[in-house]
């Protein structure tokens, strides 16, 4: 009775309310983010989805999109990555696809995955769920890992949240943790296995932009 009140006030009052104030980035204006927030918690509206949308560079040259996603259901909370670009390798185009999950139940990893295809071949994979708080999963062709999982922090996350604080990245990729250097305040380094590097750039909190080194090409992601 007193949600179906709030929701009166808000859509058919100009009066102030004082006893609920919230704002859903889901909506455009603080007396409509009430509202949103209000259905939400009544559970009246199943989910709210934070979208964001990247473009990748190779040196001067835009090769791509990239786009993530964070959504709220209950308390559970999944992060997406996407990505598609076109690159040319010396004298081959490399049309290269790249998925990431992660899904929280609170802050605990419950599950998460990748794959990166070639050409429409898939190159790498991975994929990993708890079972009664133990992770279990495998990383493509052939490894799989027993055992629990206490870092709450993932790459995908990383697209939302500044990793403040953080000495390590669980990596969905490889399915285990890697080390998170601070080069400078807003600035990080994520040390890969086979020398591969990320450097991630916030603003205010915010991820801006991502420097992704491999061994024949770089790539920047930049935010729209």
């Amino acid at each position: 009775m007193r949600l179906a009140y709030l929701v009166f006030m808000l859509l058919f009052t100009r009066r102030p309310i004082r006893t609920f104030s919230a704002r859903c980035t889901c909506s455009g204006s603080l007396r409509y983010g009430a509202l949103f927030s209000l259905l939400f918690l009544g559970g009246l509206i199943p989910s709210c989805a934070q979208t964001g949308s990247f473009t990748i560079w190779k040196g001067g040259e835009r090769v791509g999109n990239l786009s993530v996603a964070r959504t709220y259901e209950g308390d559970r909370i999944r992060y997406t990555m996407n990505s598609l670009s076109t690159v040319e390798v010396m004298l081959w185009t490399k049309i290269v696809r790249t998925a990431l999950t992660a899904e929280y139940v609170g802050n605990t990893l419950e599950a998460c995955g990748s794959s990166v295809h070639l050409n429409d071949v898939m190159q790498d994979s991975s994929s990993m769920r708890t079972d009664a708080g133990i992770a279990k999963g495998y990383v493509h062709p052939g490894r799989k890992m027993n055992g629990g999982n206490g870092n709450a922090w993932t790459t995908a996350r990383m697209y939302y949240e500044e990793p403040v604080g953080q000495e390590t990245i669980y990596v969905e990729s490889v399915l285990g943790d890697r080390p998170l250097e601070r080069l400078a305040p807003g600035v990080y380094r994520l040390l890969l296995p086979d020398g591969k590097v990320n450097r991630y750039v916030y603003t205010l909190g915010v991820l801006q932009e991502v420097q992704v080194d491999r061994t024949f090409f770089d790539l920047v992601f930049r935010r729209i």
